[in-house]
């Protein structure tokens, strides 16, 4: 009878838990999500938003990601990316007006950006207040990224990384090309990129000849830069050190046009379809660069992912920077494996790491002998030819370690 009695209790129990729910007593819901918003600086207006505009979208795309898959997890709490995005208007002083908006305006410690040379007007207001940068391209000017700036990470990409990767794939692919004529913008990268792209290329056997051929970001007309390379005629090669697409195109079709049919390296993210665009498909023969193919068989899920939204969204041939995602990408890596929001905690978490997963991969970090820092984030990097009317990946390269 005790048994049959304490049966009945459990089941009368049960009713009435029920009956409970029913009016209005529910069980406890789960916790709700909070926010995590992290800064981004970028020219989303004037010249530089060419760069800029298509690296928000995207980052954008590997936010949503991110939140679908249940954000960023930190001591068993659920957090939601919401980016906040300071324009720069592609001037200096925009970018420091955009990083006092974002530290001090909205309190926030994380930031993604500046790209390149702008960086340094972003360490002033932001290293004092022990904000955590992730560049989201490092040119190696000044106090873009190195001993002095021990807040900033290369966790984007930089000329280091696809130096590196456009050096010995033109080693590799043209085993007859011993020299090579370098042009570059007028960034005030120069005189710190130009020594470290000579010290990769001569590891690979390579040698620079004649003076390097500097134009102006603005330039429109190259057919004076493009006579200055055609007058090196000890170069094997033309090795193209950062810059961007529509300074690309302009240099291959004047050199074609010409009559210089030397091999062109593009040390940069510039998509061979829009490169082809500017200098016609005849004028692609032996011109590379270091981009991304949509469709890559060979590219890590999550940047397919972020390119197949992209694409559908904005057009298969979308410019595919990439940089941005990648940051936040680390970022949440970097997080979730301190278990840490603080800015100290994550940067030190970092700094211990020999690698972490990035949007293209396992990344070795690294890169305190050669720019004195160990925080540099070497991902895998994508090459990109025309190839029977198309762009076409030439396959990946993994740097490993960098000194």
């Amino acid at each position: 009878m005790k048994k049959k009695s304490l049966l009945i209790c459990s089941i009368g129990l049960v009713i009435i838990l029920a009956a409970l729910s029913v009016i209005g007593c529910p069980a406890t819901p789960p916790a709700e999500a909070k926010t995590l918003r992290i800064g981004m600086i970028l020219g989303i207006t004037g010249f530089f938003s060419v760069r800029e505009v298509p690296d928000l979208n995207q980052a954008q795309a590997c936010a949503d990601m991110i939140n679908e898959q249940g954000g960023i997890t930190v001591n068993g709490e659920k957090y939601m990316v919401e980016l906040v995005v300071a324009d720069t208007k592609s001037t200096f002083d925009g970018v420091t007006a955009a990083a006092n908006k974002l530290v001090y305006d909205e309190g926030i410690d994380l930031i993604i950006g500046p790209t390149a040379f702008f960086a340094p007007a972003a360490a002033s207001v932001c290293d004092p207040e022990q904000v955590l940068r992730l560049n989201t391209w490092v040119v190696h000017t000044p106090g873009e990224m190195d001993a002095s700036t021990p807040y900033s990470f290369m966790a984007g990409n930089g000329s280091l990384l696809t130096t590196s990767a456009a050096a010995k794939y033109l080693s590799a692919n043209y085993p007859d090309v011993k020299t090579v004529s370098i042009v570059t913008p007028d960034d005030g990268a120069p005189p710190y990129v130009i020594p470290i792209a000579t010290e990769i290329l001569a590891a690979e056997g390579i040698s620079v000849v004649g003076d390097p051929v500097i134009y102006p970001n603005e330039t429109q007309d190259f057919s004076a830069f493009v006579a200055k390379l055609n007058a090196i005629e000890e170069a094997d090669a033309i090795f193209m050190q950062n810059g961007l697409v529509f300074h690309m195109g302009p240099l291959v079709k004047g050199l074609r046009e010409s009559g210089n049919n030397k091999p062109f390296a593009g040390s940069l993210p510039a998509r061979i379809s829009q490169v082809m665009t500017i200098a016609g498909a005849d004028a692609m023969k032996d011109v590379f660069s270091i981009a991304l193919t949509p469709g890559d068989p060979d590219m890590a899920p999550v940047a397919s992912e972020i390119i197949s939204r992209v694409t559908a969204e904005y057009g298969a041939d979308y410019q595919l920077e990439m940089t941005a995602p990648n940051c936040l990408w680390v970022l949440k890596e970097a997080i979730e494996a301190a278990q840490s929001l603080d800015p100290m905690t994550i940067k030190a978490q970092l700094e211990s790491m020999d690698e972490i997963e990035t949007i293209w991969g396992t990344a070795k970090i690294c890169g305190e002998q050669t720019l004195g820092i160990k925080h540099v984030v070497a991902s895998p990097q994508a090459v990109q030819i025309f190839k029977d009317g198309v762009e076409t990946s030439a396959g990946w390269i993994d740097l490993g370690f960098i000194p």
